[in-house]
């Protein structure tokens, strides 16, 4: 669902935020850009929004998108080259979007895990439940050194809207959080935006995503950055995209 509610007149300035953390345009890895040239054609018009820096995070995830993160280098590579030949000035880091899922783990052990800025890495909960011994893993996770971002936790309505304690440890736990610009939009229908606004509201949201994968979503952005609600978190001068 989509929701034309609480338009603005004038677009937010994309430029405040600067840097994209979370996307899937690295061509013909998950389900985000199948080519180079849809890769290409995202990179110029999230450029033409205002953003000068993308941080992309191809899934990692058990069972479909099971992607060797030792690759990801030599991939964002050939990203480069061909923004650099389309004379695109655009900054690239490559991370990756890790589900915590039953493989997530044996990543963890072996050093597979791909982080971006000196040690910052995204991971993504199920949909449908809290991970088993999430407290565990996150504990592990963060003396072995990482630095947390959880991705959209707005998404995970089904269950953390009805664990308020369960968020509020999360944010005590020092994992940031960041949203996907276009849940305040409706994108994802009337749940997901009423709990994106009560994240907003308690001042938990650290960072805005776009969560690109394709040329859809560029029409969904632009849409959302005429939301009121958009609008007004951008300017807060709150969030943390521009410190990656």
């Amino acid at each position: 669902m989509w929701l034309f509610n609480k338009k603005s007149k004038e677009a937010a300035d994309v430029s405040l935020l600067h840097t994209d953390i979370h996307s899937h345009v690295i061509p013909g890895i998950d389900d985000g850009a199948p080519t180079m040239e849809d890769s290409i054609n995202l990179v110029r018009e999230m450029y033409n929004l205002g953003y000068r820096r993308m941080i992309v995070t191809p899934h990692v995830r058990f069972g479909s998108f099971e992607n060797d993160t030792d690759t990801f280098d030599a991939r964002l590579e050939l990203l480069e080259m061909a923004a650099d030949k389309e004379n695109l000035d655009m900054e690239f880091e490559i991370g990756a979007e890790h589900t915590i899922d039953e493989n997530f783990r044996t990543l963890f052990k072996e050093d597979k895990l791909k982080t971006f800025n000196d040690g910052w890495l995204l991971i993504e909960f199920p949909f449908t439940n809290l991970p088993p011994r999430w407290k565990e893993l996150i504990f592990d996770l963060q003396m072995a050194g990482y630095k947390l971002i959880l991705a959209h936790p707005e998404r995970y309505v089904s269950y953390l809207s009805f664990e308020k304690k369960t968020i509020d440890e999360l944010k005590n736990r020092d994992i940031l959080f960041q949203m996907n610009i276009t849940s305040l939009g409706g994108f994802y229908g009337k749940n997901v935006l009423k709990f994106a606004r009560y994240l907003v509201e308690k001042e938990y949201v650290d960072i805005l995503g776009s969560d690109l994968h394709n040329m859809r979503h560029i029409e969904y952005l632009k849409q959302s950055f005429r939301n009121k609600d958009v609008c007004n978190l951008i300017e807060s001068g709150c969030l943390m995209n521009n410190k990656f």
